[in-house]
C-alpha cells in the first residue's frame, strides 16, 4: 500500500464463477435479474462479508440504455458584500458542478431614482463576485431575493412588481452580455430562499404579493431569453395547511393567472425543496417521496417536472457543532445518501419522480472554536498571530469524498448487496455505487468505478470493521488494464484527528498545518496490473465508517492533456496556494498531479509528495522560500505525464510592519 498503510487489500486469482444473466433463474436461494427492458453488456460480481455474516453484491450490470447519474452540486450560501477568497472548483472533473447561491444585486452605494430614467443600479460588487466565480469555472445558483437600498417593500404594489420584473430582466441581460447565453442558461435561477420562514428583508410579503413577485421573476427572465430556467420555492413543504407559500406557488403555477399575461398557469422549470435527515440518511428520501406524492396528487401537471432537493443535509443547523461532522462519518453518510437516491429513485423506473439534482448546503465557513465540527466542507482557521492575520482552509473528508464521487461516470452499473442470500436495499451499513465508461473513439478507453461505503449514519464505531470480499468479473479486453484503490477512514484520513492529537491549537503553526494537510487525501495504492483472465479479488477490511474506491482502467492511446489556468495565490509568509484547471486533461485515470518549483525558471524540482488528484495545492516549505516559478502536469496510472502547464511566476511581497 503506497503512502501509508490502508486497508489490508489482497489479490487472488479465482476460477470461473456463475454470473446472473438477465431474466435467468439461478439455483436455490438465488434470484431473477430484473431486466427493466435493458440489455446487459458488462457483468461483474462482488462478495461482501461483514461482522461474520456475508454481504454479497450479486451482480453489477451496465445497461445499454443509460441510467443517468444524479446531478450533484456543492452549494454555498454567501451573501453579497462579503470578500470571498479564491473559490476554485478544486474537485477532479466529473459529475459535479459547483453552485453559488446569490442574492439580487445590492448596490455598492444604493440605488437612485430619476424621473426621466427610472431606477439605476450599481452592479460593481456583483460583477466582481460573478467574475470571480467565472474565473474559477463555477456556475451560480441565483436566488432572486433582496431589496436593494430598501427600495422594494410591498409586492402587492403594482408599480413595485413591474420594477422588480425590470430589475430581473436588466440583471439577465447584463450577464448574458457579459458571459454569453450559453453560460448563463446553465444557471439555476430560484425564488426567495425558504419563503415560509418569512425572512423577507423588511419586505411585506403576503401570499398575493409572493405570487406577484414570482410572476415578475418569471417574466423578467423569459422576456430576456426563454432559455433561462426558474424554479422554486426552495423550502420545507410541510403538509398543508403548513407551508402556505410553497403550496400556493404550486397552485398558482398549475392553474393560476399570470400577473403580466393573464394566461392560466405560470412556468415552473423545476420544483426545489429542502428535506433534511434529522440524523438519518433514509429519512431524507422518505420525506421527499411523501411530499412529491402529495404534489403529484394535487398538481398532476407537475408529474414530469424536475425535482431538486438543494438542501439534502443529514441534520439541520449548520453551525451546530457535531463530532461526526468533522470526520469520515459525515463523508460516508453523504455518499450513502447519494447512493440511496441514485438506486432507489433515479434508477428505479417504478418510482414516477423525475429527481434531477441533489445538493448539500454545507459550504459555510466554520468559526472558532469549532473549525471542523460544523456543517462545512472545509475547516477554517483565522490565524491572528501573523502580520497581517490570515485565513487557512483545510479540506475535510466530506469534500474529499466529493472528489471520489467525481470519478464516477455517467452510466450506472446496476449493483445489489445481499446478506445470507437475501438482497438488501440501500438502507444498510454497506452499500455501493458503480459506473462504467465505454470508449467513444480510438483514443478513448474503457474504465469502471466502484465506490463502496461503510456507514452507520451519524454513528462511528472506533473498534468495528467490515470484512469485505470483492470479486470483479467480466472486464472486457483492453490494453494495459490496471486497477487502483483509494481508501478513506478516520484513522488515516482525518485532519481533525491530527488537530486533536496536537492539542487543538487555536493558531496552528506552519508545521502543524502541514501535518493536518498530510491527512486530507485518501490512502492510494499504486496502480497494479489486472490479473490474468481479467478477474480480480480483493479482501479489504473496512473501518466503520469508511469509503473504498476501486478504479479499473484500460490504457488510452493518448497522454493526459495539458493543465491550464495555473495561478499562484498568496496565503501568508512562506506559503502559497496553487490552483489550476483540468478542463483539457481529458482523463479520469490519473494517479496524481506533479507540481514543480524553480527559483530561476530553469531548473525545476518536484515539490508534491503524496498522490492527489485535487486541483489545489498549498506549498509551505520548511525553508519558507516560495518566490519563483511553478508548473503542473497530470500523471496517469501508467506513469505517463501530460504537458506541463505554462509556468507562472510568484513573487512574495513582504508584509509591511513585520515578517
Amino acid at each position: 500500500m503506497a503512502q501509508g498503510s490502508g486497508p489490508d487489500v489482497k489479490t487472488a486469482r479465482t476460477g470461473r464463477l456463475p454470473f446472473c444473466r438477465l431474466g435467468q433463474e439461478l439455483g436455490p436461494g438465488a434470484f431473477t435479474c430484473p431486466t427493466r427492458g435493458l440489455r446487459s453488456v458488462w457483468r461483474g460480481l462482488f462478495l461482501l462479508k461483514s461482522f461474520n455474516r456475508p454481504f454479497y453484491t450479486d451482480y453489477i450490470y451496465l445497461e445499454r440504455n443509460v441510467v443517468p447519474h444524479l446531478r450533484l452540486w456543492r452549494r454555498w450560501a454567501i451573501g453579497l458584500g462579503t470578500s470571498p477568497q479564491s473559490l476554485a472548483s478544486d474537485l477532479p472533473g466529473g459529475l459535479f458542478r459547483s453552485e453559488k447561491e446569490t442574492e439580487a444585486p445590492a448596490p455598492s452605494r444604493g440605488c437612485r431614482e430619476s424621473a426621466e430614467q427610472g431606477m439605476s443600479y450599481n452592479f460593481t460588487h456583483l460583477d466582481r463576485y460573478l467574475d470571480l466565480l467565472r474565473e474559477n469555472q463555477l456556475f451560480p445558483g441565483f436566488e432572486l431575493m433582496g431589496s436593494p437600498s430598501g427600495r422594494f417593500t410591498d409586492f402587492e404594489d403594482k408599480r413595485q412588481v413591474f420594477e422588480w420584473k425590470n430589475l430581473v430582466s436588466l440583471l439577465a441581460r447584463r450577464y448574458i452580455g457579459r458571459y454569453g447565453l450559453k453560460h448563463v442558461s446553465k444557471w439555476n435561477f430560484e425564488t426567495w430562499n425558504e419563503p415560509d420562514h418569512h425572512d423577507f428583508d423588511n419586505v411585506s410579503m403576503t401570499t398575493k404579493g409572493f405570487l406577484n413577485y414570482y410572476d415578475a421573476c418569471s417574466e423578467g427572465l423569459r422576456t430576456t431569453s426563454p432559455a433561462l430556467r426558474l424554479g422554486g420555492p426552495g423550502d420545507s413543504f410541510h403538509p398543508p395547511p403548513r407551508s402556505p407559500l410553497c403550496w400556493s406557488l404550486l397552485g398558482h403555477c398549475h392553474n393560476g393567472t399570470n400577473f403580466f399575461t393573464g394566461e392560466v398557469g405560470v412556468r415552473l422549470d423545476y420544483i426545489s425543496l429542502h428535506k433534511k435527515g434529522s440524523g438519518s440518511s433514509i429519512y431524507i428520501l422518505e420525506q421527499e417521496k411523501a411530499t412529491l406524492s402529495q404534489i403529484q396528487q394535487l398538481f398532476p401537471k407537475f408529474t414530469d417536472t424536475p425535482v431538486y432537493n438543494d438542501e439534502a443535509d443529514p441534520l439541520v443547523g449548520w453551525s451546530l457543532p457535531q463530532p461526526w461532522r468533522a470526520d469520515v462519518t459525515y463523508a460516508a453518510m453523504v455518499v450513502k445518501v447519494i447512493a440511496q437516491h441514485q438506486n432507489l429513485l433515479v434508477a428505479n423506473v417504478s418510482v414516477p419522480i423525475r429527481y434531477a439534482l441533489l445538493s448539500n448546503d454545507n459550504a459555510f465557513l466554520s468559526y472558532h472554536p469549532h473549525p471542523f465540527a460544523q456543517r462545512t466542507l472545509t475547516a477554517r482557521f483565522q490565524v491572528n498571530n501573523t502580520r497581517p492575520p490570515h485565513v487557512q482552509l483545510l479540506r475535510k473528508p466530506v469534500l474529499t469524498a466529493m472528489g471520489l464521487l467525481a470519478l464516477l461516470d455517467g452510466k450506472q452499473l446496476w449493483a445489489q448487496v445481499s446478506q445470507d442470500e437475501v438482497i438488501l436495499d440501500s438502507n444498510h451499513t454497506v452499500g455501493v455505487l458503480a459506473s462504467v465508461h465505454r470508449p467513444t473513439s480510438p483514443a478513448d478507453a474503457w474504465r469502471a468505478t466502484v465506490l463502496v461505503y461503510a456507514s452507520d449514519d451519524t454513528r462511528a464505531h472506533a473498534n468495528r470493521s467490515v470484512s469485505v470480499t470483492l470479486r470483479l468479473r467480466g472486464v472486457p479486453p483492453g490494453p494495459g488494464l490496471v486497477y487502483v484503490t483509494r481508501y478513506l477512514d478516520n484513522q488515516l484520513c482525518s485532519p481533525d484527528a491530527e488537530w486533536q492529537r496536537m492539542g487543538r491549537p487555536v493558531f496552528p503553526s506552519a508545521e502543524q498545518f502541514r501535518r493536518m494537510r498530510a491527512a486530507e487525501d485518501p490512502v492510494a495504492a499504486k496502480p497494479r496490473p489486472l490479473p490474468a483472465g481479467r478477474r480480480l479479488t480483493l479482501h479489504p477490511e473496512l473501518s466503520l465508517p469508511s469509503l473504498l474506491l476501486l478504479h479499473v482502467c484500460a490504457r488510452p492511446e493518448g497522454l493526459p492533456g495539458q493543465v491550464t489556468r495555473l495561478r499562484a495565490l498568496p496565503l501568508t509568509r512562506g506559503q502559497v496556494v496553487l490552483v489550476w484547471s483540468d478542463e483539457h486533461v481529458g482523463s479520469k485515470c490519473l494517479w496524481t498531479y506533479e507540481i514543480q518549483f524553480s527559483q530561476d525558471g530553469k531548473v525545476y524540482t518536484p515539490v508534491s509528495q503524496k498522490p492527489s488528484t485535487f486541483n489545489l495545492f498549498v506549498f509551505s516549505p520548511e525553508t519558507a522560500v516560495v518566490s519563483g516559478f511553478y508548473r503542473v502536469c497530470a500523471l496517469d496510472y501508467w506513469a505517463r505525464p501530460g504537458l506541463f502547464s505554462d509556468p507562472v511566476l510568484y513573487q512574495e511581497i513582504p508584509a509591511p510592519g513585520g515578517p
